[in-house]
């Protein structure tokens, strides 16, 4: 008997299926809120056996997590191979619509595709076919205003989303990885479940209006940021597809736009509220 768990990231609907069914208890609290049916978008297979065919020729590592390979057009994620017990392949045809991933481990002790990075580079390849990017930084619902704070690891993404989820009115998206995709002539920002310390995943979304590149500092200040920082900023802050030429092209584009597009500001800022009365007095402005 075959049994799927569906849900929803960024407005993409993975259903998860294999042959027993994933309890409660197997899915990540993170991932909980994300549960929802629909059109199936992409479907990943579980299967209780090893992966048997040559892997092909390597073409990217991220050690000692993940290596990729490519077989005849198709990719192959080695993940957690050096951990007994633990690895697992991730095989993605080029259409991506039906994957499959195959755990080291055949008695089923840890048969839970959820945990490491699995669903993420499945989505991180998904959306790289011209579908949207994931950026690192916190995505902040505020009045239907949509703020995007974007920095690398200790720049104070968590900081800034304890300090906004104290606020009426707001929703906190994400507090490490915000999903941005392109619909009509606008973007939209989406909660992950690829959470940062504080904890903060919703599957909620809203138009992106503002972005700010954030630095903790003594005192808050802010200034413009022009179209070539802003689509380096987006680089060193991002997951794109450094092994696929086509997807790299396409992030490239969508850095390009939403630094042309929408607003973009360098921001050094306290940790306290009082960034919150600075960013509502100059921040949401169109002009400075």
């Amino acid at each position: 008997m075959i049994n799927n768990t569906q849900f929803t990231i960024g407005g993409i609907n993975i259903s998860v299926e294999g042959d027993s069914r994933l309890t409660a208890l197997e899915i990540p609290s993170a991932y909980r809120p994300f549960i929802e049916n629909g059109k199936t978008d992409v479907t990943l297979r579980l299967h209780k056996k090893k992966f048997v065919p040559a892997v092909g020729e390597k073409i990217f590592e991220s050690p000692p997590i993940w290596s990729l390979y490519r077989d005849n057009g198709t990719s192959l994620l080695r993940i957690f191979e050096n951990m007994p017990g633990y690895g697992r392949t991730l095989v993605l045809p080029q259409d991506l619509e039906n994957t499959d991933l195959y755990f080291d481990d055949t008695t089923g002790k840890f048969y839970n595709p959820f945990f490491g990075p699995t669903i993420e580079l499945l989505m991180v390849n998904y959306l790289a076919q011209g579908r949207g990017v994931i950026i690192h930084g916190c995505g902040i619902k505020h009045d239907d205003q949509g703020l995007l704070f974007v920095g690398e690891s200790g720049a104070g993404k968590t900081t800034m989303a304890k300090i906004w989820s104290q606020e009426t009115d707001v929703e906190v998206l994400s507090d490490d990885r915000t999903l941005v995709r392109k619909k009509g002539d606008h973007f939209v920002m989406y909660g992950t479940p690829w959470h940062g310390e504080g904890k903060f995943g919703s599957p909620g979304s809203v138009k992106l209006d503002q972005i700010f590149f954030i630095k903790h500092a003594k005192e808050n200040s802010i200034s413009k940021s022009n179209n070539a920082h802003s689509v380096t900023q987006f680089l060193q802050c991002s997951f794109p597809p450094f092994w696929d030429a086509a997807g790299m092209e396409y992030a490239m584009d969508v850095f390009s736009d939403l630094a042309a597009v929408i607003p973009c500001r360098m921001l050094s800022f306290k940790k306290d509220s009082s960034i919150l009365e600075f960013i509502n007095s100059r921040g949401l402005r169109t002009e400075d």
